[in-house]
């Protein structure tokens, strides 16, 4: 019998999902594809101008399989940084406090910009978790794109 973890699938359905149907958080605005034009793209998350520099936000909606999903995007002077929301220890969602991500169910804590570990579970070393994963972004005509 195959041993594989939680954290494992989830990473798979992600990976093998092509769109995602996002919300802002805390609002009741969805973003999904406009048309084939923009599906070379991925999905619509924000207009660029909803993320200024040093700001970070995070998203959820439903993936195009029905799947819960989070989506944290960072601008910094360097560009957009996108990270699935999903803690690496056991898939719970994390939340933005300060400049840092944390997970509500273990306390693991993540950088915002890059999803590397500050601090595993319950204050267990970085290296003992994974960290967030990156999704792809790019910007075109005046909106924010996920992959």
């Amino acid at each position: 019998m195959l041993n594989i973890s939680r954290r494992r699938i989830l990473q798979s359905a992600i990976a093998i999902t092509p769109g995602f149907l996002l919300a802002k958080m805390n609002t009741a605005q969805a973003f999904s594809l406009k048309d084939a034009a923009t599906a070379s793209l991925g999905s619509l998350v924000d207009k660029s101008s909803a993320i200024k520099v040093g700001k970070t936000l995070i998203y959820s909606g439903q993936s195009a399989s029905g799947q819960q999903i989070e989506v944290v995007i960072t601008r910094t002077k360097k560009g957009l940084f996108a990270l699935n929301g999903a803690c690496t220890h056991q898939g719970c969602g994390v939340a933005l406090q300060g400049t840092q991500l944390v997970c509500p169910c273990h306390r693991s804590v993540f950088k915002a910009d890059t999803g590397a570990v500050v601090n595993g579970p319950n204050g267990a070393p970085a290296n003992s978790i994974a960290p967030l994963v990156k999704f792809k972004v790019t910007e075109s005509k005046g909106n924010i794109y996920i992959k």
